[in-house]
């Protein structure tokens, strides 16, 4: 009899820490879907212009990007596969790979340059 009273209070248990789990985890989503939102996209390009093309992306030299990063400025953005940036990247380099950049793109800072590569 008491090992009865033992399963029935371990599986009361087990579905009480389901369902704790399973509020948690909702929480957990709500808060970041509310970040994202709240955040939204904080720039739509350079000075304030959405950019369409190409051509619209200033272009800097290596140089000029490390020094901006060097000086606290910038921040550098890897955006190939995530597989590729673990195989090997920049130091200090961020990963923002080009299938989750729908995602990313409202939680860029606002306050730096963005440099991608």
């Amino acid at each position: 009899m008491a090992r009865g009273k033992k399963i029935a209070r371990r599986q009361r248990s087990r579905r009480v820490n389901r369902w704790a789990l399973g509020i948690v985890i909702s929480v957990i989503i709500i808060a970041v879907a509310g970040m994202i939102a709240w955040l939204g996209p904080q720039s739509t390009g350079v000075g304030g212009q959405k950019i369409t093309s190409p051509e619209q992306v200033q272009r800097i030299t290596p140089a000029d990007a490390k020094a901006l990063v060097d000086a606290g400025s910038a921040v550098l953005f890897d955006t190939r596969s995530d597989e590729a940036y673990q195989a090997k990247h920049i130091v200090g380099a961020l990963s923002f790979p080009e299938a989750e950049q729908e995602t990313l793109v409202g939680m860029l800072p606002a306050d730096k340059t963005l440099i991608f590569y």
